[in-house]
């Protein structure tokens, strides 16, 4: 882990510096460029949506040239962007806010140093030792609610009660039916033509029954 914090204390120091703010910048003289904000700027046109050509027509800024009617040059192409212009409100509020940033970086390491300057083992608060308790909050707000759901709900009600359920009462009703169907294969003749004698006299009575309602409506 030694070469990895050392690439990154390395960027924490000086990897800002890759894209320094135009507010900032100036005051150095050299103007440096920001190479994070202008990274997309081949790409991307940040033309006014509407400007007043010469005819007092809008006049539209497009990202790409117009289609050829014959293959030519690429459709693609970066636009020629205009001269920035920088707000001088944007800037000074810009700065101000960087220098505030910076008053209360160097407040709170001035601090830091004059406390422990007079008692390097000096107890910290219970606040700062856990951690502002984000910790047990994040547990008690998140974790602990997605347990309790989980348990108590997904699992118990609906994984035992619902799907456990449904599975073992069609497997029950599949055992039940079986047996019972077992019970009427005992091996005998006179038992089996006592069961067809019965099904037979079920649709006789079935067909009775529909031929007299049929008779009636008939009558009727």
């Amino acid at each position: 882990m030694t070469i990895p914090l050392i690439v990154l204390a390395v960027l924490s120091t000086v990897g800002g510096l890759v894209g320094v703010p135009y507010a900032l910048s100036s005051l150095t003289g050299g103007h440096p460029e920001n190479y994070f904000e202008e990274v997309l700027s081949p790409a991307v046109s940040h033309s006014p949506s509407a400007d007043a050509g010469e005819n007092g027509e809008t006049e539209v800024h497009l990202l790409s040239p117009k289609p050829e009617p014959v293959d030519g040059k690429p459709a693609l192409a970066p636009t020629s962007e205009p001269a920035q212009t920088h707000d001088p409100h944007e800037i000074t509020q810009e700065r101000l806010l960087a220098l505030i940033s910076v008053m209360i970086a160097l407040s709170g390491i001035g601090i830091g140093w004059f406390l422990f300057q007079r008692q390097p083992l000096m107890q910290m608060p219970r606040l700062l030792e856990n951690k502002y308790y984000v910790d047990e909050i994040y547990d008690t707000t998140i974790i602990n609610p997605i347990h309790v759901v989980s348990r108590e709900g997904l699992w118990k009600i609906f994984d035992l009660g619902v799907i456990d359920g449904i599975i073992h009462t069609i497997g029950g009703a599949v055992v039940r039916f079986g047996q019972t169907i077992r019970y009427m294969q005992i091996g005998f003749v006179r038992g089996y033509a006592a069961i067809i004698l019965a099904g037979a006299l079920i649709i006789i009575g079935y067909f009775a029954y529909a031929g007299a309602n049929a008779l009636k409506l008939l009558v009727k």
